[in-house]
């Protein structure tokens, strides 16, 4: 019976060591993506089309975002008025984009509503 016991402490212990390892590992490497390249995504039609010459809208968002295309790249998006919407986030600053993504609690679906 003390086998099992001390299996059961051995694992829990290991566990709790693993897992905590994890804890740590994950806030060490985590990736913070662009605040621009989430607002530019969710501005796009996203039907993935490729006509602007990316694979889809993330992209092209991701192309935008680094400066390699301009907002009328998005050939459907010209009768939504995407390219405003992505000129108006090109000017917008970084602090004021952190500043509406923390207004709409991280919810990229939010994204459209202001703007």
């Amino acid at each position: 019976m003390s086998i099992i016991i001390n299996a059961i402490i051995l694992l829990s212990i290991l566990g709790f060591l693993s897992g905590t390892f994890l804890a740590f590992a994950e806030k060490k490497f985590e990736v913070k993506e662009d605040v621009r390249v989430i607002f530019a995504e969710n501005l796009l039609p996203g039907i993935n089309c490729g006509a602007c010459g990316y694979p889809g809208c993330s992209g092209f968002a991701k192309g935008f975002a680094n400066g390699d295309v301009k907002p009328e790249g998005c050939l459907p998006g010209k009768r939504q008025g995407v390219p405003e919407k992505l000129t108006k986030l090109s000017k917008m600053s970084d602090d004021e984009l952190r500043k509406i993504w923390e207004e709409i609690n991280e919810d990229p679906d939010k994204i459209k509503e202001k703007f």
